[in-house]
């Protein structure tokens, strides 16, 4: 039987099924022991005479001797009889000092008799409580059933078991939990490098459990990690090559657009100077495209050092302003109580430039565009976090989360007669993961669209 449930046991000790059923074993195993041990001490502490019951029979005691010491028998006698307990006073052979008569059973049970000390029995019963008194007599008290201690011990034990597998189950489910949060917690750390780009992550190894299943669903989350990598791969392989090839015959188009402008009439001349227009703006599209591929494939080179934001703004800002249209204003303001924040001067530029530019497109002929620059508390870091603000109007909240997807277009406010290929944001979104920070968007109250990009400091 050993040679048959050996390998049976030692192929499935693994499983989680197994573990959860030593856990309940153990806890099933630990509450029983626990109860027993506990009633032991129970039953030791409190099988006792009560406090009060002993004052009593110890006062009792103290008026026998008194009357003993009287010498009058009839008074001892009549003074038992008014006792609402079953007493007798006994000499130095156990007989009653008093002609009183004693019942039979009370005079068996004599043989049985305690002190007022010792331990009494753990069923309801009318024990003999043996209290010695002056010149070897002795007071002999039956101990009323209604006041014996284990009359409330099934009550007491009940609570106790209640408490007790209450106790050791929350132990083991605090355990338990653990056991299964661990490994939970370590899947979840994994996926959240892979949703950063991580590829190269093992979630077997960064698991680290022994249980079955779970290392099987981390196997299967590897797997499905290279499928998804690969298919990225020839996804961002595939865009990328379209754009290095159309770059050839860009090239080409621009020198024939170049030929042909000398050899047209004067008159044919904006036609030419459209499709000059046309190319360049897909040249600007098929840069856009692989700078936005670049930073995916996290090939950019990025050169994080601590730079004054403020310093290297302002400039920036100085020069964006030349792209307004009439009517719209352009300001910025910095309250941060240090500019100085970790990232790659050239990113930070271009993520300004495509913000701005964004809200000068579709904020409005009358926009007011503020760029600020202020220092934000987290819980765990300090950031520095600068805002383009304007008073356009703004995007639906179910369609925020999307304006920092590639190619994306919002039907309100990127119409295609304003340019833009959904690429802007995009890219901005990815720098910042470059360099460590977030962006976010929200609507303001009082109207316009504000984008918070957050350096860590």
């Amino acid at each position: 039987m050993k040679l048959v449930c050996s390998p049976y046991i030692t192929k499935r000790k693994g499983s989680l099924a197994f573990q959860l059923f030593s856990y309940m074993t153990a806890i099933v195993f630990s509450i029983l022991v626990v109860q027993d041990v506990v009633e032991q001490v129970l039953v030791k502490a409190m099988l006792k005479v009560p406090s009060s019951v002993k004052t009593e029979m110890l006062d009792l005691a103290y008026q026998a001797n008194v009357l003993i010491d009287y010498g009058d028998m009839d008074e001892l006698a009549d003074w038992a009889n008014a006792q609402h307990f079953y007493l007798f006073v006994l000499d130095e052979n156990y007989q009653p000092l008093t002609h009183r008569m004693m019942h039979p059973h009370f005079e068996f049970k004599l043989r049985f008799k305690r002190s007022i000390d010792d331990q009494l029995e753990g069923r309801v019963s009318r024990p003999i409580i043996n209290i010695p008194l002056v010149n070897n007599n002795s007071l002999v008290v039956q101990l009323p059933h209604q006041l014996h201690p284990a009359h409330d011990f099934i009550l007491y034990f009940t609570v106790l078991k209640v408490v007790i597998a209450a106790v050791i189950l929350a132990l083991f489910s605090l355990l338990l939990a653990r056991h299964l949060q661990q490994p939970l917690d370590r899947l979840r750390e994994a996926s959240k490098k892979l949703a950063n780009g991580d590829f190269n992550v093992s979630v077997v190894n960064e698991l680290k459990s022994n249980t079955r299943e779970f290392n099987e669903l981390a196997q299967d989350f590897d797997h499905m990690t290279k499928e998804i990598h690969s298919l990225a791969e020839k996804q961002r392989r595939l865009i990328r090559d379209v754009s290095h090839e159309l770059r050839t015959p860009l090239a080409r188009q621009n020198l024939l657009l170049h030929l042909l402008r000398k050899r047209v009439d004067e008159s044919e001349q904006s036609l030419v100077t459209r499709m000059e227009e046309e190319t360049n703006e897909l040249n600007h599209l098929i840069g856009e495209i692989l700078e936005f591929s670049r930073l995916e494939n996290a090939h950019y080179d990025t050169k994080l050092k601590y730079s004054d934001l403020e310093a290297l703004l302002v400039p920036q800002v100085e020069r964006c302003k030349i792209d307004l249209k009439p009517g719209q204003t352009l300001t910025f303001v910095s309250d941060a109580m240090s500019a100085t924040a970790l990232c790659d001067e050239k990113l930070v530029l271009r993520c300004l430039s495509n913000v701005i530019g964004n809200a000068i497109k579709y904020a409005g002929d009358s926009a007011r565009i503020e760029v600020s620059l202020a220092t934000k508390m987290t819980d765990k870091y300090r950031d520095l976090a600068l805002t383009i603000a304007d008073n356009g109007p703004g995007i639906s909240e179910n369609k925020l989360s999307d304006i920092f997807d590639p190619f994306t277009r919002l039907d309100a406010s990127r119409d295609k007669k304003q340019g833009g290929y959904g690429l802007g944001l995009a890219i901005v979104k990815e720098s910042m993961r470059m360099m460590g920070g977030t962006v976010t968007a929200s609507n303001r109250d009082e109207g316009g669209l504000v984008v918070t990009l957050s350096f860590r400091q």
